[in-house]
């Protein structure tokens, strides 16, 4: 089956602290692939995939290195609060970007039993489509710094209410950023998810409810579905990897034939 990368998370070949292009010849990796097959990663020796399923794979390094790719976290639009039985918390859909990521982040680290970490933002860029950005920047965990960079998309809520967020993450050591920037770059590059579980990520998370027999679906206020393109390869040239007009394909914007 056609597999596609969907997480190179590079920024005009920029990565972590913004250090020019360095070769990855050398930096050797063994494809590791999820248990349910939808997802697989290349790692270095000395490196791990600690676990993966549903496109999602979290890859941990020898010195305090974390790779999240393909991480869906459910929200609920309305005021801010702890998260429910469905939902890891609520925020308004219309919060920014860099809020939602802060609040993940932070959720995530009080379910781990981490410190509660502090971020500081060194640029946010917008991609193509406009639920999506790329974050640049540092945290703090108590003592521990490291520098990160994510893209975070956030897809329009579902007649619920509940909408997904999509979050691919780089995290180091900030006293190793520039030696561990290469082989970060070359483990997200290897990242491929299936097209068919690429769909699902995309999908609302409650599916709409069965056609009355015989009659229209009821107008359902503050419905709006994800329309942005659904194919993954253009979600790929248009948000990770941004690639320049004359590479992405005319049905995904671009002027490349096809």
């Amino acid at each position: 089956m056609r597999t596609l990368a969907i997480a190179a998370l590079v920024v005009g070949g920029t990565m972590i602290l913004q250090a020019h292009a360095a070769d990855t010849s050398t930096i050797k990796l063994r494809t590791e692939t999820t248990g349910d097959k939808t997802a697989s990663v290349g790692i270095p020796s000395g490196w791990t995939l600690v676990k993966g399923s549903n496109g999602f794979v979290f890859v941990t390094g020898p010195n305090g290195q974390r790779i999240s790719l393909g991480v869906i976290v459910v929200a609920k639009n309305g005021p801010a609060a702890p998260g429910g039985t469905n939902f890891s918390f609520a925020l308004p859909f219309n919060a920014s970007l860099k809020e939602k990521f802060t609040t993940i982040m932070q959720a995530g680290a009080a379910k781990q039993g981490m410190p509660k970490p502090e971020f500081t933002f060194a640029s946010e860029l917008p991609t193509k489509l406009p639920m999506c950005s790329r974050l640049l920047g540092g945290a703090t965990y108590g003592s521990d710094s490291k520098k990160f960079e994510g893209i975070i998309c956030s897809l329009r809520p579902d007649w619920l209410g509940f909408y997904k967020n999509i979050v691919f993450l780089l995290q180091v050591p900030s006293s190793r950023a520039v030696e561990d920037r290469p082989v970060v770059e070359k483990i997200a590059a290897s990242y491929r998810v299936t097209p068919a579980m690429f769909k699902k990520m995309l999908a609302p998370y409650t599916a709409l409810p069965p056609r009355p027999a015989g009659g229209a679906m009821p107008v359902m206020p503050g419905l709006a579905p994800y329309q942005d393109p659904t194919n993954s390869d253009c979600f790929d040239y248009n948000v990770i990897r941004e690639s320049p007009p004359w590479e992405v394909p005319m049905h995904c914007g671009g002027i490349m034939p096809g």
